[in-house]
């Protein structure tokens, strides 16, 4: 099945939409873009819309990936143009999206290129098919999602009940470096357009009980594995054990906030994959490739003027934990609780909770 993308002239090329159906009956949506041996893109899961393309960012990026290569994007089950009345969200059937992707197009190897939470899907499915993958690409992802997921998850869940766009503007803030001007706001507006509440409450939810750790040795194909040093909630460090874990691995850390590989030195992330898909032989590249001051920001400050001990409040207040429970677990009273609260709120600008947990989370403190 095809129907023609909303505006194929922002890529200079055909580029139509077709569906693939998993084997457990849902139907993926894809596009193709260029030709030659095939890179099959896998976005992280909530924003996931292979029709909206309205980031000029966006578009280059997947413009530059296509020019030697044909580009391959889809949207995982439950977003986008997929099917949206879908149940189940496990590792498995992440695996079978990706499974109908490369069978309807008769892919018999490719290169894997993932993003956050789909690098888990892609290392699993490399270390069960090393004859089909040629090389991995790993940007800003992880190995255990409880590592990087849970410690946010009663804060991501608390924004889901109280206010949608709330929600959406902060993964937006978050994701892209800024909560303002004309790219967030039409980032928040696609992933409004590409994802439910209640498909990305499935989707935190299944997310943060992944873990593909003991996969990572049995990885073959060649990997390279991008991080930025300044991304508070994914760590250069869940970047370096990745690396160091998997066998034919090297590293790359590019300079940026965003964990967008579209904005920042985009330059540099196109230039080094590129020396690793065209080398000869990627699996003996000499050495990692690593382009960034990774100290810079490690021992900041408390932002806004907290307190060490106003910091610790509001992590544990935008992490669910009610007025009681803080003061149980510091050891202090209702009353001096509700005063560092209260402290608090006025040094960041809050009105109440919700707003505290967007602040914790913007600025790194979740």
């Amino acid at each position: 099945m095809n129907c023609t993308l909303s505006n194929p002239i922002m890529f200079g090329m055909d580029a139509s939409i077709r569906y693939a159906r998993t084997t457990d009956g849902v139907g993926i949506a894809l596009w193709t873009l260029g030709t030659g041996e095939p890179l099959v893109y896998m976005a992280g899961s909530p924003w996931c819309h292979v029709e909206l393309l309205q980031l000029p960012a966006c578009v280059q990026w997947y413009e530059r990936l296509a020019e030697d290569r044909m580009l391959v994007r889809y949207d995982v089950r439950g977003t986008g143009l997929s099917d949206r009345e879908v149940d189940e969200y496990s590792l498995a059937a992440h695996i079978l999206d990706l499974e109908a992707v490369v069978e309807s197009l008769g892919l018999q190897r490719f290169t894997l290129f993932a993003a956050a939470d789909a690098g888990q899907v892609a290392i699993a499915y490399a270390a069960g098919n090393p004859d089909r993958i040629s090389s991995l690409v790993l940007w800003c992802s992880w190995s255990k999602g409880s590592e990087i997921l849970s410690p946010r998850l009663d804060a991501w869940r608390g924004l889901l009940d109280h206010d949608w766009q709330l929600m959406t503007d902060t993964c937006a803030h978050i994701a892209l470096g800024w909560s303002e001007g004309e790219v967030g706001r039409l980032a928040a507006e696609n992933l409004r357009e590409s994802v439910t509440p209640e498909v990305m409450r499935a989707a935190l939810d299944a997310a943060s009980g992944l873990d593909v750790s003991a996969l990572l040795p049995q990885i073959e194909a060649p990997t390279l594995v991008f991080s930025r040093p300044d991304i508070s909630w994914i760590p250069a460090e869940a970047a370096r054990n990745l690396a160091s874990r998997i066998p034919n691995a090297r590293l790359s850390i590019v300079d940026g906030e965003s964990t967008a590989p579209y904005l920042g030195d985009t330059q540099a992330v196109i230039d080094s994959l590129h020396r690793f898909l065209n080398a000869e032989d990627p699996a003996v590249m000499p050495g990692p490739d690593v382009v960034s001051n990774e100290t810079r920001g490690r021992d900041k400050a408390p932002p806004a003027g907290l307190t060490a001990r106003e910091t610790e409040v509001l992590r544990m207040v935008a992490g669910g934990k009610t007025n009681n429970e803080v003061a149980e677990e510091l050891v202090l009273s209702i009353r001096t609780v509700e005063r560092h609260i209260g402290n608090i709120y006025s040094k960041i600008g809050a009105r109440g909770r919700a707003d505290a947990t967007v602040f914790a989370l913007t600025q790194g403190i979740l």
